[in-house]
């Protein structure tokens, strides 16, 4: 064996240790980044090929890797554009030249390019979080309409779910039930939705619910009855207009409708159409209960933003009208530990990481978006200050190696004297 070989693998096991504690040192001073994943140190042999009786000493070689597939602890926060993912996933943010990066740090503030004076959801990094547009379709950076006005839309749709109480009483005159629009009309409970014109103008729609048939040891009947109050008598009967008119029987074995109601078509005083959509209608032992919802929205200037489980971000007007604006997107991979760490945060693709995968938060596997918490980072402080102290041993080690093999070369220069 040559004595060199003792220097060249002493060596070599110093720079291994070097890279190790430059691991550690990373993960410590990133204790407290956001999404943050801790690398960890590999190590692998370097072997020579020996022949006879003679042996060469090899090598050792180390290769980083990133923890990226390990969930780091969630934690709550007062903003709530500050996002995290639970499960799997990653956010796809883009840089200013609009290049895709996929990133765990979801601490999101507005800031508005100077420039182009549009507002973006931007990280520490600057990174901009994209989705795709409910407005176009388009998948982009997501803009975020500040300051502006948003354009009414008119309501062309509305979903009803209902539970119906068994112990509601049915009405002693069917013939005097919503649908006949009589001025003595009777009904068992009475809501209102409201709906927008093309202008933006609010709209009321009474929606009636009455018990027509039925009792404790009968399957029940109830009429479901909706006028346009522009067309009412003073508020109430008689009204004008002609009502959208449901029959709904009930199984009382399963509480549930033997025949789920079609859609429904309402036209108003305006000459517009309504299609009512009835959804999860339910007759049990237990207090009444309606969701009633319509979309469309008045002219307005958003005042705040929110984030829902499922990606959406909505805009919320003064008027408390919700826009949806975005559905935010997912990005996951085959080994996502095999994607290539950037500056800022942020991964990309590489060939061992397979394909990207985009979904929406919640659906097919994807992890689920919480709003005002953030995902801390994946590094243990006990696990990084042992690994340093093994590094700092092993170091040490290889080093007295390369001084004994200094020793042993002294000794042989000095036999000449």
């Amino acid at each position: 064996m040559s004595i060199n070989g003792v220097f060249r693998t002493s060596v070599s096991g110093m720079n291994a240790q070097a890279n190790r504690l430059s691991v550690v040192s990373e993960n410590i001073a990133n204790a407290s980044t956001n999404g943050y994943k801790r690398g960890t140190t590999e190590f692998s042999s370097l072997l020579v090929a020996n022949s006879g009786n003679e042996y060469n000493s090899g090598a050792v070689k180390t290769q980083v890797r990133q923890m990226i597939s390990q969930q780091g602890s969630i934690s709550a926060s007062s903003s709530a554009s500050d996002l995290a993912i639970q499960g799997d996933g990653f956010f796809v943010v883009q840089d200013a030249a609009g290049r895709d990066f996929y990133t765990r740090a979801g601490s999101f503030v507005q800031r508005t390019d100077a420039e182009t004076n549009k507002t973006y959801l931007v990280n520490a990094a600057g990174y901009r979080l994209t989705g795709t547009s409910l407005a176009n379709a388009r998948t982009e950076a997501i803009e975020l309409p500040v300051g502006k006005l948003i354009a009414p839309a008119a309501t062309t749709t509305a979903e009803l779910s209902l539970q119906f109480p068994t112990s509601a009483t049915t009405i002693a005159d069917p013939t005097k039930s919503p649908a006949n629009n009589v001025a003595d009309s009777v009904f068992t409970k009475k809501l209102s939705l409201v709906v927008y014109d093309n202008v933006g103008g609010q709209r009321t729609l009474d929606a009636y619910f009455t018990k027509t048939a039925g009792d404790a040891s009968t399957d029940s009947t109830w009429e479901v009855t909706i006028y346009d109050r522009a067309q009412s008598t003073d508020g109430g009967f008689p009204y004008a207009g002609t009502p959208l008119t449901q029959n709904i029987v009930f199984d009382r074995t399963s509480g549930l409708p033997f025949t789920p109601p079609p859609a429904g078509t309402l036209t108003l005083s305006d000459g517009t159409d309504v299609t009512v959509n009835f959804s999860d209608l339910t007759e049990y032992a237990t207090d009444f209960g309606a969701k009633m919802n319509a979309d469309g929205n008045p002219a307005g200037v958003i005042s705040e933003f929110a984030f829902t489980d499922d990606g959406q971000i909505n805009g919320i007007l003064s008027t408390g009208s919700v826009i949806p604006l975005y559905q935010m997107n997912l990005a996951r991979f085959q080994s996502p530990d095999q994607l290539a760490a950037s500056t800022g945060n942020v991964y990309s693709a590489t060939s061992t990481s397979g394909t990207v995968e985009i979904g929406t938060p919640g659906g097919n596997g994807f992890g689920s978006v919480l709003s005002g918490a953030v995902e801390q980072s994946n590094v243990d402080l006990a696990t990084e200050l042992t690994d340093m102290i093994e590094a700092q041993r092993s170091y040490s080690a290889n080093s007295k190696v390369f001084q004994t093999g200094s020793e042993i070369l002294d000794v042989l220069v000095n036999l000449k004297r």
